[in-house]
């Protein structure tokens, strides 16, 4: 993979890659906006073929090309640490070395789609650090250093997307999906890696925690969310 070997001298070689796509429902709801578009311009056709099929056209490359910006989502596991974010054209994701993770933070949830409820970000404005998405289902919670660091000093667009430090330990929450893959074997890749590099106690918790299913109970952030704060209904305590 490209952009996981331009980090290649500090992460090490690829060791899993799970990716987080929109699924069935988002793609067919994507297809019948495509549909209900394009229908809407042969109510008026251009008045030759090429201007009558235009429309259609253009709008299946626009949808195409948000579909593709949204498949982008990925949770990398290297030798040395991980790569989390999008992997689409122009976008690189965030570094996150083992070292910078804190150690019995990490957590495979499956019921991600009620991560935010739970968090109590839920309609608020996106987070550059929690890559949770309507369609995602499963994944994995952990923290550890801040969305700026793990730019790798790059200037983007995302900087006003970046959170303030909420963790116990006040440090940065991170959430990446991994599909329709159990966040098991995501854990288990990430313990097999950071063990053989020297780093055992980051994903040893998580694999003697197991998988935790997310209630979207604001109550039980703090409880099944390692190292996250109380969480009232109104937001963090």
């Amino acid at each position: 993979m490209r952009k996981a070997r331009r980090h290649r001298e500090e992460l090490g070689e690829v060791i899993d890659v799970f990716a987080d796509r929109p699924g069935p429902k988002t793609v067919t709801a994507f297809v019948l906006g495509w549909v209900l578009f394009t229908g809407l311009t042969f109510i008026n056709p251009g008045e030759t073929l090429v201007l009558a099929i235009a429309p259609g056209i253009i709008f299946a490359a626009m949808f195409a090309l948000i579909l593709l910006y949204l498949s982008g989502e990925r949770l990398i596991v290297c030798e040395l640490g991980i790569l989390v974010g999008s992997i689409a054209p122009g976008i690189r994701p965030y570094v996150i070395p083992f070292q910078q993770i804190t150690p019995g933070s990490i957590a495979g949830v499956t019921g991600a789609n009620r991560y935010l409820k739970e968090v109590g970000l839920q309609g608020q404005i996106a987070q550059s650090t929690l890559r949770a998405s309507w369609w995602t289902k499963n994944g994995v919670h952990f923290v550890a250093c801040s969305a700026e660091d793990a730019r790798r000093g790059r200037r983007r667009f995302t900087l006003a997307l970046d959170p303030i430090p909420r963790s116990i330990d006040a440090r940065w929450i991170w959430f990446a999906g991994t599909g329709t893959e159990p966040p098991q074997r995501a854990i288990e890749a990430i313990a097999r890696a950071a063990s053989a590099t020297g780093h055992p106690q980051v994903a040893q918790a998580a694999l003697d925690r197991g998988v935790v299913e997310l209630t979207g109970n604001p109550e039980d952030a703090a409880r099944q969310l390692p190292g996250h704060p109380p969480v009232r209904r109104g937001g963090v305590r």
